[in-house]
């Protein structure tokens, strides 16, 4: 199943946001007032982890990497689901935007259903996975310590996956504020517990790594246990159960495009972040603080991508293929030049960035420092292309195509980017830094085919739109 052909059925988050605009200036606006809260929530979700990777850090670089390798095998596969979630979105804005609000019922009740059923799959096999570590990590690991808290995050799967389909009724209804106030719970939940439980507070045993993963599992939980009665009073009840069947099916169809592109990227992340283990626990430990510095502050495209979406579909839907050029271009080239303002902070004091994970003043941690530096170097460089292209890839799901960018993101990462990054690193002996020369190769191409894309499709639905008018 597609998303419906009448894309003015489609609200935007916020029903207040204004409909587009001739005005550059006003439309530039529009959406940055719309992203404004979306980016405040996905701060708060990526804080989860940056908080507890600023606690894991503090245990050493042995726990740092251990967390490294196990996050890298957990998002592997869970990016992709959490993508596949992301469908109940789309699904309940239709039906709210044609007042059916049994179809938003509807939608949020088979997201339950398709988190159960992921998790169900996924959970049992991530502790599988866990028990042959042996056979596949690099020998300087503690296979051990990564089986540990593997398990042990991985508990907090069901709940995130439950919390996404929630998350998608609110701003389909445009109530994203609700989900801003609880993600900020769960961050305080991680702040708090996560160093009582690694540290041992008070009465508390000290459980390391161990209590570091507890806590995040039990955020995702508080998280989901706080929105669920919000949701559903908000929502009606459910009328019938009996077409629950076709619900699932028809979420499942619409949302694993959007899984598989979102873990085409992360699995390029995930892979590199295995393939750094083979140069030794500081490359991990460095690649790891890196990423997560790239990570917090790509929260900010994102969400700018989120709004440009909502912005390019409103103007599409409204028969409009120029204003929804204009939005699309408007909210790319924001995001491009909010990283390189990032990316050139990091380049001109990059021992800020990293003192947020580990102790720069410690001597014992000047390799790892150094080792950081250079990657962030690389980083300045493909943040830039990293925000162009996933504010192209939100342009053309406003424009409702998907399978076609999953296509050229499966063509970027996998058949130029990770070949690149492998050929770099272990053929010309780059080492870790020829693995991030393959990232910026992936992203690069990934930027200029969606890039690209979008603009034909704005200048065909225009030339269409004007054969139309002349035909008249």
């Amino acid at each position: 199943m597609s998303l419906p052909e009448d894309h003015s059925a489609i609200p935007s988050a916020d029903p207040a946001t204004p409909q587009p605009s001739d005005d550059t200036g006003t439309e530039l606006r529009a959406l940055v007032r719309l992203a404004g809260p979306v980016v405040l929530s996905q701060f708060a979700a990526n804080a989860l982890t940056l908080v507890s990777t600023a606690v894991i850090g503090r245990l050493g670089q042995g726990e740092l990497a251990a967390a490294a390798y196990g996050s890298a095998i957990y998002y592997l596969f869970f990016v992709a689901l959490s993508g596949v979630m992301l469908a109940v979105a789309p699904r309940a804005a239709a039906a709210y935007g044609a007042g059916d609000r049994q179809g938003v019922t509807r939608a949020l009740h088979a997201g339950f259903r398709l988190a159960l059923l992921l998790a169900g799959v996924m959970l049992p096999f991530t502790y599988l996975l866990s028990t042959q570590l042996w056979r596949f990590a690099p020998p300087e690991l503690d296979t051990a310590l990564v089986a540990s808290y593997l398990r042990i995050y991985a508990l907090g799967m069901p709940a995130v996956l439950l919390f996404t389909a929630l998350r998608g009724a609110m701003e389909a209804t445009g109530q994203p504020a609700v989900v801003t106030r609880v993600a900020a719970l769960g961050v305080l939940t991680v702040a708090l517990v996560s160093p009582a439980l690694a540290f041992g507070w008070g009465p508390l045993l000290s459980l390391g790594l161990a209590g570091a993963a507890t806590a995040s599992a039990l955020a995702a939980w508080v998280m989901f246990l706080t929105l669920l009665p919000q949701v559903l009073r908000r929502t009606e009840p459910l009328a019938s159960s009996t077409a629950m069947g076709p619900e699932v099916r028809s979420l499942f169809t619409l949302g694993w495009p959007i899984g598989l592109t979102l873990g085409a990227e992360a699995a390029m992340f995930s892979v590199v972040s295995l393939l750094m283990g083979n140069f030794g626990n500081q490359a991990l430990a460095a690649h790891n603080v890196a990423f997560q510095i790239i990570t917090a502050l790509f929260m900010i495209p994102l969400g700018l991508a989120t709004a440009t979406s909502i912005r390019v579909a409103l103007a599409a839907g409204a028969g409009r293929p120029r204003l929804a050029r204009r939005a699309g271009l408007l909210g790319i080239g924001l995001a491009a030049g909010v990283m390189l303002l990032f990316a050139l902070l990091e380049t001109l004091m990059p021992k800020q960035f990293i003192g947020i994970f580990v102790n720069t003043g410690d001597p014992a941690n000047a390799a790892l420092m150094a080792t950081t530096v250079s990657l962030l170097s690389i980083a300045a460089l493909f943040q830039v292309v990293d925000g162009v292209q996933v504010s192209a890839n939100a342009s053309l799901r406003g424009l409702q195509d998907t399978r076609v960018p999953l296509l050229l993101s499966l063509t970027s990462f996998w058949v130029l980017g990770m070949p690149v990054g492998y050929v770099l690193a272990f053929v010309l002996e780059m080492g870790p830094r020829g693995l991030w020369y393959g990232l910026l190769v992936g992203l690069l191409a990934a930027a200029i085919l969606q890039l690209t894309r979008f603009l034909r499709l704005t200048a065909r639905m225009k030339r269409r739109k004007d054969a139309g008018e002349l035909s008249t």
